[in-house]
């Protein structure tokens, strides 16, 4: 049997199981020793039939011939299962998105009472609080100092501070937009085991042509998982237990890897020995831009491991890890990478298809707007489905349905989180009046704000977003930027969506057909007198720009841009944003600082993050506003 193909030995079996069942048929017939010997052939009978039509569903749906019995079980069963679980939760949320107020009023009054009799509950009398205008009115707004020093009682060890069931984790905050934050939690892997179940039944719903048993990559790097004095967890956001997914291809072990670089290795290694490869999914498309990167660097080491079964020697693996990875390769695959090496000498261009004929989708956030590009170069006819609308502090709290069509809207899920809105307008005031789900317009944009189960009440998470419509009786958005990232030198407020807009037609108009690749920003207030780029003589705050560029084949010098090439990002800015344009009109903001970055300066960026700050390799965002000197000096010494 180990010499024989996935099909055939699906075949057999289902052949030897339905032969086995006429057999037991025919011998109930001429069964005469009672009742009990009767059923039994008949109990036995009916098993060998339904294993024999397992096995032929299971041929039907055409698994990857490489693939071994088991790994085809398991992955058809715990698909299966995920499937319906996420069709069902799909299901409540249809209900709940013809009703929104009804979902949130309940929700809120959950949280109230659960929480009432903890000592926060008992400050601000929450029991008290008899529907949500009188919640509105009686708590203030707040932002994560109103909650430190609960959080640290409560990690310390005290109990019913802020919850009155033990929280099981904190979660570590990214720090993208400031100091890391611990994040009460409790369920945490339930919430997101439950929103990937919802995203795999989309996906399958949209793309039918995804068969149950084509398995998944999904980019992981295990966190560092620590605890606290009371004994919960200190946690990423998206920290995984140890029932991975069985539908992905990597197996369970190359899931506890904490080295962004080897898990990455480990997780094209397994992906691409899979050739049914159905979909991707990654938290961020820059993650996935990175993966191709990586790719072309390492696919001789790569194809060479899947042909021999090995796991390249430069890996720095634990010894269990090593070998429970190396025993799931099965000695090695030579039809497959001889196939692959195919490929990968004629280069890169629309790999993702090319390598996975069965690829359909792409599960990722696009933060930066890079999908065009990437789409053109690497997975043309390839759909783009957003990963959804979440963050630390209130986990999973929007999702895309529209799995075809690749529209960046969301709907909120209103049985997550209590939601409120700022208008935009008002988000400069501490406390500005609030908008509730039901009562948002088209067309406007609102600082989101949450309360949650586990001690946030009405908490300013400074995201904008910007409604866009209505299915039902909920409304629409699309994820807009930060106000902690906002450019703001004066009082101009640059965000993220006009810098990337300004940017992208700068760098459209340079010489020698580049393409922008990745870019940040920071104010020279940020600078001190030792920052190599502090201009003593200059009396008047600038910007300064970092540009990564890719360039034509062969063609990686930036001579031909010239000083009146980078002023262009000036005017673009000045274009889009009428305060900018004044001030710079004025005197009172100096011309920008445009700096061109090396090639991979920004991946280099991101392992220096990692290396440096909590920020795990799952929640990593390139970061758009430098917020630190040290980063400008990082990039300022990978200028060209």
């Amino acid at each position: 049997m180990a010499l024989l193909n996935l099909h055939t030995k699906l075949s057999l079996l289902s052949t030897i199981f339905l032969v086995v069942s006429l057999l037991l048929a025919q011998a109930t017939g001429l069964a005469e020793s009672g009742r009990i010997a009767y059923m039994s052939f008949v109990l036995v009978a009916v098993v060998a039939t339904c294993l024999s039509l397992l096995f032929l569903t299971l041929l039907a749906l055409g698994p990857a011939p490489n693939d071994g019995i088991k790994s085809t079980l398991s992955c058809f069963s715990s698909s299966t299962m995920a499937l319906l679980r996420g069709k069902i939760a799909l299901y409540r949320l249809q209900k709940h998105w013809k009703n929104p107020r009804r979902a949130q009023d309940r929700l809120l009054r959950h949280i109230l009472l659960e929480n009432g009799d903890t000592e926060y509950g008992k400050r601000y009398r929450l029991r008290d609080i008899k529907d949500r205008d009188e919640f509105r009115a009686r708590h203030p707004l707040t932002t994560y100092e109103h909650y430190r020093p609960f959080v640290e009682r409560e990690i310390n060890g005290e109990r019913n501070i802020m919850t009155r069931k033990f929280q099981s984790s904190y979660v570590r905050t990214s720090g993208t937009s400031g100091c890391a934050k611990l994040v009460p939690r409790r369920n945490r892997l339930r919430r997101i085991r439950n929103y990937l179940d919802v995203l795999y039944a989309i996906v399958h719903m949209a793309h039918p042509d995804i068969g149950i048993i084509q398995k998944q990559l999904y980019h992981y790097v295990a966190p560092v998982v620590s605890r606290s004095k009371n004994g919960a967890l200190i946690e990423s956001a998206l920290t995984m237990g140890d029932d991975t997914r069985l539908y992905y291809t990597t197996p369970p072990a190359g899931f506890r890897i904490h080295s962004y670089e080897v898990a990455s290795y480990i997780h094209l290694l397994f992906a691409l020995r899979y050739r049914n490869l159905g979909s991707i999914c990654v938290l961020f498309l820059n993650t996935l831009e990175s993966l191709i990167k990586q790719l072309a660097q390492w696919w001789e080491d790569i194809v060479h491991d899947i042909e021999y079964g090995t796991i390249s020697e430069r890996l720095n693996l634990s010894d269990d890890i090593r070998s429970a990875l190396k025993a799931e390769l099965s000695g090695g695959d030579r039809q497959r990478a001889l196939e692959l090496r195919q490929h990968f000498v004629v280069g890169l261009d629309n790999i993702l298809p090319r390598v996975w004929p069965k690829f359909r989708v792409i599960i990722s956030a696009d933060s930066t707007g890079i999908w065009p590009r990437l789409r053109e170069k690497y997975s043309r006819g390839i759909t783009l489905l957003s990963s959804g609308y979440g963050c630390s502090e209130g986990l999973t709290m929007g999702i895309s349905i529209w799995g075809l069509d690749e529209r960046p809207d969301m709907l909120f899920l209103p049985t997550t989180n209590f939601f409120e809105f700022i208008r935009l307008q008002n988000t400069h005031e501490s406390q500005p009046e609030t908008l509730f789900l039901d009562e948002l317009e088209i067309g406007q944009e609102y600082e989101v704000v949450i309360t949650q189960a586990c001690g946030l009440y009405r908490y300013r998470l400074g995201d904008i977003i910007r409604v866009t419509g209505f299915h039902d009786n909920c409304p629409s958005f699309q994820f807009l930027y930060r106000l902690g990232l906002i450019l703001n030198l004066r009082y101009e407020k640059i965000d993220q969506g006009v810098a990337l807009q300004a940017f992208q037609a700068a760098v459209d108009r340079w010489p020698g057909r580049v393409k922008l690749t990745e870019f940040a920003a920071a104010e020279s207030t940020l600078l001190s007198e030792t920052c190599t780029a502090f201009e003593r003589d200059e009396m008047m705050p600038y910007y300064l720009l970092f540009v990564e560029l890719d360039f034509p084949c062969g063609y990686e010098s930036c001579e031909e841009i010239t000083q009146e090439h980078k002023a262009l990002l000036d005017q673009e800015l000045r274009d889009r944003n009428s305060d900018y344009e004044r001030l710079r009109r004025e005197g009172a903001i100096a011309s920008p600082r445009v700096h061109i970055v090396k090639p991979g300066a920004f991946e280099a960026l991101k392992g220096h993050i990692l290396d440096n700050t909590s920020t795990t390799a799952n929640q990593y965002k390139a970061p758009r506003k430098l917020q630190s000197e040290s980063l400008v000096e990082f990039l300022l010494h990978h200028v060209m």
